[in-house]
């Protein structure tokens, strides 16, 4: 597999955007309806904030989403990158701000989205791998197919086969990193937890 793969070769040029004075109802909906567990919330093309499925479900709990907009939940923005980034790069940064995306950005607007799988699915060769090593498909090393959300977000179906082989294994075949099944931040280490494979943090809750 080609080793300066960069974010351009990879992110999804569509994705799931709102606005930070859309009704959170209406954004909630819009959740449950494309499967997704975060959307991007924007000022015209900056990306400002993200709304986590878990905090507009805290919210429903609630009942406090009738009077409330998508800017009164939301977090802080995800980390940016650039269109030019290595996706070994990304990847780090994944792991490094526990986070399942990164937002690809061109002179302050968002262009852009990858995902942690999306950068498991590259497969780039590490730093210990043989040089001469002959490219694999993504799909066939994982075992699984990659399943598309109609906006383009990549995302596994929850207990799919994808979802419990994505991790990657170094040269000996040894575990190294793979997505949590529990909140879908890309984790070096994954444990078996009645057969989803979960990262320390949700271990711990």
């Amino acid at each position: 597999m080609r080793i300066d793969t960069t974010v351009r070769d990879v992110m999804h040029r569509e994705f799931l955007g709102v606005s930070e004075s859309d009704p959170l109802a209406d954004a909630a909906a819009l959740l449950v309806e494309e499967g997704t567990d975060c959307l991007v919330v924007l000022r015209g093309g900056e990306a400002v904030g993200r709304l986590a499925a878990r905090d507009a479900l805290a919210a429903v709990l609630e009942d406090d989403v009738d009077d409330a907009t998508v800017g009164s939940v939301m977090r802080p923005p995800l980390p940016t990158v650039a269109p030019d980034d290595g996706v070994r790069a990304v990847e780090e940064r994944l792991v490094a701000e526990g986070v399942d995306r990164v937002v690809v950005v061109v002179d302050g607007e968002a262009v852009g989205v990858v995902t942690a799988r999306d950068s498991l699915a590259v497969g780039a060769v590490r730093e210990d791998d043989p040089a001469e090593e002959p490219a694999v498909d993504a799909d066939a090393r994982n075992g699984a197919r990659l399943e598309t959300t109609r906006a383009g977000t990549a995302d596994a179906a929850p207990g799919s086969d994808r979802a419990r082989t994505a991790s990657s294994t170094d040269a000996a075949g040894s575990p190294t990193q793979g997505v949590c099944e529990v909140c879908g931040t890309l984790a070096p280490e994954l444990a078996d937890a009645n057969g989803q494979a979960i990262c320390p943090n949700c271990r711990e809750v």
